[in-house]
């Protein structure tokens, strides 16, 4: 038996959603795409939404409408996240200015504050399904809130996504929207939504624009994110129910000082997206214990992005080295559960 880090659930009828796409015989950008706007921002609560090819390509269109034309505008995100941000952000023809964080992974608030006022924007990223609670400030220049791996949480019973001036996500296979590929940017502003809707089909741009890209999003991704859409409540459920086991299971560890949860936020409801622990040591013997039991624990980042330069973010590299993620599945068998019992139990032990 093998625990993957990740495994997406199509629940029933899926085969029917593709069979359709497939009998329309429109497999690029069509009503499927349409309809998976109206359902993204409707889940949101904002009313304007469009759905493009990847989160990486949703941040850069973002960043490019929201840069009003500057050069080289300065946009500043954290450095412990995923390094499609870096590449987003590089790919706006903007400059990353990487920010630290604290031990929950929440930006380091004061930081943020200071750096908003020579930044051009601020991406703040609410990290593997918990809560970024600076979204709900205001800053001195604009923000955009990444949602692709927090989708569903909330702070102060406000849905992730909507406190900024414009949101992004990923439909990526391994996120909780995810179908195979695919993003969306969401924003209560219809004229940020335009500006990024003209810059996503070739075909039909004015020859003069300064970037447009394909990045439409095609029927048969559209249709599968949109499956799983419809059911990602249930599957947030089921992942909160299984996340409540491995804190029963860890309790005795956290209470030796030997690996600890981490959790989401005060006054903040994650998704359950990864199941992460802190532990005391060097994580890397960790990983490979579990993974010679068949459990696909991993780093939640490979790398932090600033890794060339180590001592300017200490925090983020002190998370790199000592932060665990466990897989967390929503469909999670018995016998799953009964292999991570005994890897829990075996892996923190020694």
């Amino acid at each position: 038996m093998v625990i993957p880090h990740s495994r997406p659930v199509f629940a029933a009828g899926v085969a029917d959603v593709c069979n359709d796409v497939l009998a329309e015989q429109i497999l690029a950008c069509g009503k499927h795409t349409q309809a998976l706007e109206q359902q993204v921002g409707q889940a949101l609560g904002l009313p304007n939404t469009l759905a493009v090819n990847a989160g990486t390509s949703a941040l850069m269109l973002a960043i490019r409408a929201l840069s009003k034309g500057k050069t080289n505008p300065r946009v500043g995100i954290p450095s412990y996240v995923c390094a499609s941000l870096w590449f987003a952000v590089k790919a706006a023809g903007a400059k990353p200015v990487l920010m630290d964080c604290n031990a929950d992974f929440t930006l380091d608030a004061e930081q943020a504050r200071d750096m908003s006022n020579t930044l051009d924007m601020l991406v703040l990223v609410h990290p593997f399904g918990m809560v970024e609670p600076l979204a709900a400030e205001t800053f001195a220049c604009p923000v955009i809130e990444d949602i692709a791996q927090s989708v569903g949480a909330t702070f102060n019973e406000q849905k992730v996504g909507t406190f900024a001036d414009v949101c992004i996500g990923s439909l990526y296979a391994t996120k909780p929207w995810g179908g195979a590929y695919g993003g969306f940017i969401a924003s209560k502003h219809a004229e940020l939504i335009a500006q990024c809707g003209v810059m996503i089909n070739p075909d039909g741009s004015n020859l003069e624009a300064t970037y447009v890209g394909h990045h439409l999003l095609s029927n048969v991704h559209a249709a599968l994110a949109s499956h799983r859409i419809q059911h990602a409540e249930h599957e947030q459920k089921q992942r909160q129910a299984w996340a409540m086991k491995y804190d029963a299971l860890l309790a005795e560890f956290a209470e030796q000082g030997k690996a600890s949860p981490i959790h989401s936020v005060a006054h903040s409801q994650g998704n359950a997206f990864r199941y992460l622990v802190h532990c005391a040591v060097d994580i890397a013997p960790i990983i490979q214990a579990f993974q010679s039991l068949g459990i696909a624990a991993a780093r939640p980042v490979q790398q932090p992005l600033h890794q060339n330069d180590e001592q300017a973010l200490p925090q983020a590299k002190h998370a790199w080295q000592h932060t665990l993620s466990l897989p967390l599945l929503a469909d999670m068998s018995n016998d799953e559960f009964t292999l991570m019992q005994q890897g829990i139990r075996t892996c923190f032990t020694s």
